[in-house]
């Protein structure tokens, strides 16, 4: 079998492919940046370094929320023909926080009170009714980018003045206190592989493992798997990396559909990359053995079709 992963050339990316080689018998690696999508009235092509893209059973396709609309028409273009673990509308949900958000609301998940605004007046609005302190994010960003703390009305004020030169929709959200930390989970074809509490820098209210923070292994309930698990689900990813606030109650605030590997590796000794590598390989050999029953019963039909209109 052979898999292509499409990423940026990140070191988690490279760790996901050389876990790879253990159980496909090509491993690619080619860049997002270099992918070219062409469609007319008769058909469409797939192009990399301007040749056609070679048919490969798996396809990982990691990046950022600038190459999301690019990962959508791949996948739309070629999830019928390699196994690929996302749906088309996965990466422009998945890379809108908010987005996310509304998808989990509406399956009853459980998430922080969260409020969008297109305009910075009516951003400003809206801080006068939400308890402090209160978290601002910009809809698209990982590592922890983009995440702002506001103790008062007056430093949200000043966040929001900051942020209007983005040009971006404003998301405030309520602070759930969980000390500084989150959790990091690693689902993979509907089961948890990894998860790791997050603890932030001293001063800084922002877990990621980029953004300076550190980590511990964890053991989640029941009850957090299956939030995670389920989370995962409803924005059709086989494969992300779940964020979960631990407060009163738990709460998903994010989904990574790259999530990092390197910091949960190191902090918990799972080889995480090894378990995406081996829930890859055990997906595509099933959407392989699938589409061969589906074409065998397609001729199927068509032959008693042909018999019994003879």
């Amino acid at each position: 079998m052979k898999i292509a992963i499409i990423s940026l050339g990140s070191e988690s990316s490279y760790m996901i492919a050389r876990a790879c080689k253990k159980y496909f018998d090509k491993v690619d690696m080619l860049d997002i940046r270099r992918i070219q999508i062409d469609t007319n009235t008769n058909g469409l092509h797939v192009y990399y370094n301007e040749k056609e893209l070679e048919y490969y059973d798996c396809i990982y396709a990691r990046g950022s929320s600038r190459y999301a609309i690019l990962l959508r028409s791949l996948t739309t273009a070629l999830n019928e023909k390699s196994y690929i673990p996302f749906k088309p509308e996965t990466f422009t949900i998945g890379h809108d926080k908010f987005l996310t958000l509304l998808h989990l609301q509406k399956n009853n998940i459980p998430i922080p009170k969260t409020h969008v605004a297109a305009t910075i007046k009516w951003a400003k609005k809206i801080l006068d009714d939400i308890k402090y302190p209160a978290i601002i994010k910009t809809p698209a960003g990982t590592h922890g980018k983009g995440v702002m703390f506001a103790d008062s009305k007056t430093s949200a004020k000043t966040i929001i003045d900051a942020l209007e030169s983005f040009k971006q929709p404003y998301i405030i959200q309520e602070f759930v206190d969980s000390n500084a930390t989150d959790v990091r989970v690693i689902v993979a074809n509907g089961k948890v592989i990894g998860s790791m509490k997050r603890i932030a820098e001293p001063g800084d209210i922002r877990a990621n493992i980029h953004s300076g923070g550190s980590g511990e292994k964890i053991k989640l309930t029941k009850e957090q798997e299956s939030l995670v698990i389920k989370g995962a689900k409803i924005i059709g990813a086989d494969i992300c990396g779940v964020d979960i606030l631990q407060g009163v109650k738990d709460y998903i605030i994010e989904i990574n559909l790259s999530p990092g590997v390197q910091g949960i590796t190191k902090f918990t000794g799972i080889d995480v990359s090894d378990g995406i590598a081996k829930a890859l390989c055990e997906a595509a050999k099933e959407f392989i053995k699938n589409k061969k029953k589906s074409l065998e019963d397609a001729v199927a039909n068509q032959t008693n079709a042909k018999k019994n209109k003879d």
